[in-house]
């Protein structure tokens, strides 16, 4: 992971020494007082505490052993929390976002918790995945039943109703927990990356600097960006030459390369849409320098 940039100006304090005459000329004595005790105040952070009053628990098993899980729910989306290992360190967390994509089956049968836990809980991330409202689909209205449309549904969530509540769990989980400003590490996959690259980031994504990790999935933005400094986020898109989204997919990553993103792709030979393992190709994106 690159660091990110702080630039901090400190104004010092001018001193005036008495009996000093400041117009003495070449012979008149300069006091330089150096300022003291000046200390750094560390990469912004969110010093959120108290965690957050869970609606129910639950454990995933994962290959670095079991890990519990926090269940809550804001602005009508269900999301889960998995804390690192060593979250008892005084050391502000990074946060990692995951949305799934069409049909939720890995939030729902903890998937995504189970192949991402093991990295995120031995980087000192806080990892949090998140239900779309209408429990299936991210790029579609709320309240929407996706998961039963047919061939040609489009009902896209143009006026970013869910970019919104995602924003709120965010919030919150900032409230809960000390995490780092930046790099926030958001990942989805399929609908997930649509409604990230669509919807969110144009309309969060300033006050976001992130690593984007969009497998399978990615659309130019449905919206005007209200913001600027795009080269403070860096998209990795990853997809099959043979997915079916490939055009889609494709026509972003030039989008937003001419936008001033920093844009990475990876394309997987032979693969259809997601047929890889896009879940650990998450982590591959958040872990990379």
């Amino acid at each position: 992971m690159r660091a990110w940039p702080l630039v901090v100006m400190v104004l010092g304090a001018c001193e005036v020494v008495p009996g000093v005459d400041a117009g003495e000329g070449a012979d008149a004595a300069v006091a330089v007082v150096e300022d003291a005790g000046v200390v750094d105040a560390g990469p912004a952070r969110s010093h959120g505490a108290g965690k957050y009053t869970c609606l129910r628990t639950g454990q995933v098993s994962t290959t670095a052993g079991v890990k519990a899980y926090c269940v809550g729910s804001v602005a009508g989306v269900e999301f889960k929390v998995i804390e690192p290992d060593d979250v008892a360190s005084p050391e502000p967390m990074r946060l990692a976002v995951y949305v799934h994509g069409d049909g939720a089956r890995a939030y729902v049968n903890d998937t995504a918790l189970r192949i991402q836990a093991p990295w995120t809980t031995s980087h000192h991330v806080l990892y949090v995945a998140a239900l779309a409202p209408n429990g299936c689909a991210w790029w579609v209205k709320p309240g929407v039943d996706a998961c039963d449309a047919g061939p040609g549904f489009n009902d896209q969530d143009l006026e970013g109703f869910n970019a919104a509540a995602l924003e709120q769990v965010i919030t919150t989980v900032r409230a809960g927990w000390d995490v780092l400003d930046a790099p926030v590490l958001f990942g989805g996959a399929s609908g997930g990356s649509i409604f990230l690259s669509a919807s969110y980031l144009p309309r969060y994504g300033g006050a976001r600097p992130a690593v984007w990790a969009l497998s399978c999935g990615g659309e130019v933005p449905w919206t005007a960006f209200s913001w600027g400094a795009a080269d403070q986020s860096r998209l990795s898109f990853t997809w099959g030459d043979q997915d079916f989204l490939a055009p889609d997919i494709t026509q972003a990553v030039g989008w937003f390369s001419d936008a001033g993103f920093v844009v990475e792709t990876k394309v997987v030979p032979g693969a259809q849409h997601c047929a890889f393992d896009h879940l650990g190709r998450t982590t591959e994106i958040w872990g990379a320098p």
